[in-house]
């Protein structure tokens, strides 16, 4: 597994990437051996550390993980990989109990690809642009311009980026599995037993919820 390590307003340091390719590696191989790249990203602030890991299980599944510390950049790493161990161990005990899961092949011949539009919030409008970052969705750049010209309408909120974003069919169990992975709020997916799109978020409280729309009413 290729793993790439960057600092944010930092030097890694010749430790610090032994550490972390060490880590990373051991914790990833117990769990899911064939996992194909990774990210390990130590980012400095004048709170402490913060360590971003992020793994590409296979080419539609990722895991991502983060750490912190105020004093030390190694425990926040360890944090990371502890919390990335949690959520594989979990990953892995699912994956047993629901062997009927689509195959990746299945799942890919079933994919749709939909637009996404991103809009800066109107308490958000004076800070920085940030892009919404998923496996399968494209910024296309000369479609989204932040356009700041148009002053005579003020209650339009302006268009930060034209994304596409891919809808898998998943199970449901398989979609709360790659939710969980994750460190998205939520992913909308096609329902496999009947293809209708669903949605799984994370709610307050830490737990996931389900919204299927369809249901049990069959065809719509």
């Amino acid at each position: 597994m290729d793993i790439k390590i960057s600092g944010k307003n930092i030097e890694t340091g010749a430790a610090f990437q032994r550490h972390a390719q060490d880590a990373l590696q051991d914790v990833v191989n117990k769990y899911f051996a064939n996992a194909i790249a990774a990210a390990v990203t130590l980012e400095k602030t004048l709170a402490g550390f913060t360590v971003k890991t992020k793994v590409n299980l296979t080419r539609r599944i990722d895991l991502e993980s983060t750490g912190y510390d105020s004093k030390d950049a190694h425990i926040a790493l360890d944090a990371a990989i502890s919390h990335a161990e949690k959520r594989l161990r979990r990953h892995k005990r699912r994956l047993k109990n629901h062997r009927n899961n689509l195959t990746d092949l299945e799942a890919e011949e079933q994919t749709i690809t939909a637009s996404l539009s991103i809009y800066e919030s109107a308490s958000n409008a004076e800070n920085s642009i940030s892009y919404l970052t998923k496996p399968g969705t494209h910024i296309d750049s000369a479609n989204a311009p932040f356009d700041n010209d148009n002053d005579n309408d003020n209650d339009a909120l302006p268009v930060v980026a034209q994304l596409s974003y891919e809808i898998e069919l998943l199970t449901v169990e398989q979609a709360v599995m790659q939710l969980e992975l994750s460190d998205e709020p939520c992913l909308m997916f096609r329902n496999a037993s009947h293809f209708g799109l669903n949605l799984v978020y994370r709610r307050s409280d830490n737990t996931i919820a389900w919204v299927d729309p369809r249901g049990n009413r069959g065809e719509i």
